[in-house]
């Protein structure tokens, strides 16, 4: 079965005998050096299964480049300084570092984004050193696929993928026109593919939206061309989602599929070329490899309501996930090849159902796994439990804040004591939340923040936050879509319009990350914040609160200072209404809950007791809600 058929797509009709095609598919730097690609892992299937196609080579540049650079720095700089640009994406000091192998050497202490850069706080020592060893690594690789006589060399691009990428397309076409030269990825998506192709003549072909739907059909178009030539203009403007150059080299972008891929139409991901690759690298020793699997596609939240921020799924937010028989069959088979048991899901959020089908049978798997999801932050208890009973050891909740008002400006669906809740639940069941406090949204005042800055000592023995960030305006987050709520567009990166030597409104075609006049509350408040989770994070090692159920009464140990306590409460009411606030209520509820267990109480009473376990930090309250703080209790 061809490619084609295999994802049901139509034939391209096309004239003449066809030529066989060896393709390279490349990762060039910044992806992160811990997992595999899972565009060019999936991708390379996809090829290999069109007969015409005669070899398809996975390279993973971005390792190989970090053995560059330890290799002529004598290991001064590694695997720790390339996470430094990864993790500084927005400051777009990896773009930077590459852009002497486009456009030409210049002093990086001379250049306008050094000056910029720095001066707005960022260390660039590292970097400038990269600065100066990227065109030679650009060069070597090039070198190396021309020799190898690929044919179709393909890139993907998210991030700071793109003038790596658009660097070793424009050292091919030095090298070798003959090579056709093609780059895809989230870098690609709606207008960025457009200005990509429009801009920079050493890509062929750019491919916008999912690859498994152009890409066969690009290469059944290249094998039946000839390799000093074009496919016929009318064939290329029959595939949807590419650009291409007309006979008078024009750009031309087609429209987008409006159809998105089946899941379970996806071929199993080829990981192999990531795992010999970071084998055999020299400059990995402190980096822990994982297998990357792919369950789903798109955002189910995002298709009722898309957070104002945003814009990671860009045109495609249709959700679509594989069947459960699918992801355990793809891990088990990873985990036997690659003798690896970290499993990353790349999926942007768990698809439920995975919580009644794929989870408990891989429960029941006698694997030791270390399981990662994206996660939505209103699971209870027993839904962690289930999580945490597969092997999911963190998950990324995307809590954000811990202020209802501000989430509701985010449209993020959840509360901020639920969030609180889930920290708690995550400890009990000891599963690590990764998140980030983010703050900079239209209509958050002093007093969203004010209330939880105070409350902040109390959750000293629960995860803190990795930071504190002010909200960025995104392509495709209603934020950049909608002025109208409030973040004003100021244009494309300061930053990113000092690598490209490019009008500033191609670069704004190009563009991820825009600059936006402040918003919400102001430096001072958040610097206050920030204080106050620096402060946590100092505090959070070796603290715990934990309430231990003896004989109908509750202990609650208390160690998140160094006075540490312990408490018995014994009375049946007290007991009563200390476990009702596990699930989050207001005094009310937890009247109506204790008097329906048979306790005789006032609101009034109730409230006074949910005041007096407040301020001794037991208990949060926000949004009306009380939520106990101390871990260790499992409740339904």
């Amino acid at each position: 079965m061809t490619t084609a058929e295999f994802l049901g797509l139509p034939h391209v009709s096309g004239r003449g005998p066809r030529r066989p095609l060896r393709v390279a598919l490349v990762c060039m730097p910044w992806a992160s050096l811990d997992m595999p690609s899972m565009a060019i892992s999936t991708l390379a299937p996809v090829a290999r299964a069109l007969d015409f196609v005669e070899e398809v080579d996975t390279f993973y540049a971005n390792i190989r480049w970090a053995d560059h650079v330890h290799e002529h720095t004598g290991g001064r700089i590694g695997s720790e300084d390339y996470r430094r640009i990864v993790d500084g994406y927005y400051v777009a000091t990896g773009e930077w570092v590459f852009s002497p192998a486009l456009y030409g050497f210049e002093e990086p202490l001379d250049s306008p984004f050094h000056a910029a850069a720095t001066g707005s706080g960022a260390d660039l020592t590292a970097a400038s050193e990269m600065y100066r060893l990227s065109s030679g690594f650009v060069g070597r690789l090039a070198d190396e696929l021309v020799a190898g006589g690929y044919d179709v060399v393909g890139m993907t691009s998210t991030f700071d993928q793109n003038m790596p990428s658009l660097a070793l397309a424009s050292a091919l076409k030095e090298r070798a026109p003959r090579v056709v030269t093609v780059m895809g990825g989230a870098n690609c998506d709606d207008v960025q593919g457009a200005a990509l192709h429009r801009n920079f003549a050493c890509l062929d072909y750019v491919v916008r939206g999912e690859g498994e739907l152009v890409l066969p059909r690009l290469l059944d178009l290249l094998s039946r061309s000839d390799p000093d030539g074009s496919p016929p203009a009318e064939d290329l403007a029959a595939v949807p989602g590419l650009c291409w150059r007309s006979p008078d080299d024009k750009s031309t972008a087609n429209e987008q599929p409006r159809t998105v891929v089946p899941m379970d139409s996806v071929p199993e991901a080829d990981l192999s070329g990531y795992f010999d690759t970071f084998r055999a690298a020299r400059s990995v020793a402190g980096v822990e490899p994982k297998v990357q699997i792919e369950g789903g596609r798109g955002c189910w939240w995002g298709e009722k309501h898309h957070c104002t921020f945003c814009g990671l799924n860009g045109s495609l937010m249709a959700f679509r996930a594989k069947s459960s028989d699918r992801v355990v069959r793809e891990i088990e088979n990873a985990v036997r090849a690659h003798h690896m048991l970290d499993v990353v899901f790349a999926d942007n959020i768990m698809d439920m159902g995975y919580l009644r089908d794929l989870l408990p049978r891989l429960a029941e798997k006698p694997w030791d796994l270390r399981l990662f999801f994206e996660i939505k932050s209103n699971l209870d208890i027993g839904q962690l439990k289930v999580l945490a009973e597969a092997g999911v050891a963190q998950v990324q909740p995307g809590i954000e804040s811990l202020s209802t008002h501000v989430l509701r400006l985010m449209r993020k669906g959840v509360t901020g004591w639920q969030n609180v809740r889930l920290l708690r639940d995550c400890r009990t069941v000891a599963v690590f939340p990764g998140w980030n406090f983010l703050y900079g949204f239209p209509g958050e005042t002093n007093a969203d923040y004010d209330e939880v800055v105070e409350q902040l000592p109390g959750l000293w023995h629960l995860t803190p936050p990795e930071g504190v960030y002010r909200a960025v305006l995104t392509r495709f987050s209603p934020f950049f879509d909608d002025p109208a709520l409030g973040l004003e567009n100021l244009g494309p990166s300061g930053l990113l319009k000092k690598v490209y030597k490019l009008p500033a409104d191609e670069v704004a075609d190009i563009s991820y990350v825009f600059e936006s006049r402040p918003a919400g509350i102001a430096e001072s408040a958040a610097e206050r914040l920030r204080a106050a989770v620096d402060t946590w994070r100092a505090n959070h090692q070796g603290r715990r609160l934990v309430a231990v159920p003896e004989d109908g009464t509750l202990r609650i140990v208390d160690e998140r200072t160094t006075s540490a306590s312990e408490e018995r409460l014994d009375d049946p009411l007290l007991v009563a209404a200390f476990l009702a606030t596990l699930k989050g209520r207001s005094a009310a509820a937890v009247t109506r809950e204790v008097t329906a267990q048979g306790h005789r109480t006032t609101e009034e009473r109730v409230t006074a007791l949910l005041e007096e376990w407040r301020a001794r930090r037991w208990l949060f309250h926000e949004d009306g809600r009380y939520v106990a703080l101390p871990t260790g209790l499992g409740h339904e």
